[in-house]
């Protein structure tokens, strides 16, 4: 196996599986896992260790809408007293980051950095891939947040809007870009097919043995339960139980070393989840510079950012 930190990089927090969403690039829609709110004193033990390990980053969201979430901002505000030092990134739909709840983000510095996921640069293209919300409420959602953190003159939450690349949507790359000009990065990403949970033609059938995924992230479920990866969505390969265990325990266990020596001997009759992803469809050039991309992105932010956008564009050209 390859080296990984003594605790992870990143740390996951489904605070709900439950979306007001059913996005045609999401596996979330046919999701049969039970939908559940993370209790607050399970997060708070969570975050308690994130504190003590000074984790690098904590990410309150995964495979639902955070914002669903009765008196979510009290899980915001426990992350800035229990792991002041950790970056806390959000990841949203924009649905419900109204001008109430954006004020108090911004008031109260809840965010180091926010994400909206839009997937498309204008009505038509974008409530056909994000069935059930709407295009004007989002922008205007989004186009205020900017506006209000701009007049209270702070530079954080730094405001990325970002679009997953496919079919429906790449004629309008461009647009994107201009309609999202005010954000302070626009981002394109590239479509992968939750293990195997939904069709992705096209990329490479080369598999590379190293996963990011499960050497520098911990995936933290909203029952408490450990799944491999982001893509384990069903956590048909949990790895423990942070109810029963410590987040550290977890990370260094048998069952998800076991996982990583599969991954490592390209083992996929063992480890099917990984036979069926496309996360890890990568050309052979690049795995000695995917093994140290955790590294540099820690170190060189600034030229992990610009290599990925270089990297991506060629995935999605």
């Amino acid at each position: 196996m390859y080296r990984y930190p003594d605790f992870p990089d990143q740390v996951y927090i489904e605070l709900t599986n439950a979306c007001n969403a059913r996005c045609t690039i999401c596996a979330t829609p046919s999701m049969q896992r039970k939908r559940a709110i993370m209790s607050l004193d399970l997060f708070r033990k969570i975050v308690d260790e994130c504190g003590r390990h000074r984790a690098r980053r904590i990410l309150p969201f995964l495979h639902g809408e955070t914002l669903l979430v009765p008196g979510v901002l009290d899980y915001f505000r426990y992350i800035r007293k229990a792991a002041p030092g950790t970056h806390v990134n959000l990841t949203t739909n924009g649905s419900r980051l109204n001008a109430e709840m954006a004020e108090t983000f911004l008031q109260e510095n809840l965010l180091d950095s926010l994400i909206v996921s839009v997937d498309g640069a204008d009505k038509q293209t974008f409530e056909g891939i994000r069935l059930g919300l709407d295009f004007d409420e989002i922008r205007n959602n989004v186009l205020h947040f900017i506006k209000r953190r701009n007049e209270l003159g702070k530079a954080a939450p730094r405001v990325c809007v970002a679009m997953v690349t496919v079919e429906e949507n790449k004629h309008c790359r461009k647009q994107f870009e201009e309609v999202w000009r005010g954000a302070d990065e626009v981002h394109f990403s590239v479509y992968f097919n939750w293990a195997g949970k939904l069709q992705n033609g096209g990329r490479t059938p080369h598999k590379i043995n190293f996963c990011e995924r499960i050497y520098h992230y911990i995936t933290i479920l909203a029952d408490g339960r450990v799944a491999m990866c982001c893509f384990d969505s069903e956590a048909a390969y949990s790895v423990g139980d942070v109810k029963q265990h410590s987040i550290h325990e977890v990370w260094h266990s048998d069952a998800f070393n076991e996982k990583r020596a599969w991954l490592h001997e390209r083992n996929f009759d063992r480890l099917k989840l990984c036979g069926q992803c496309d996360y890890i469809n990568h050309p052979a050039w690049t795995a000695p510079l995917v093994r140290i991309r955790p590294y540099i992105q820690r170190t060189l932010p600034q030229l992990s950012s610009a290599a990925d956008r270089i990297y991506k564009r060629w995935l999605i050209r």
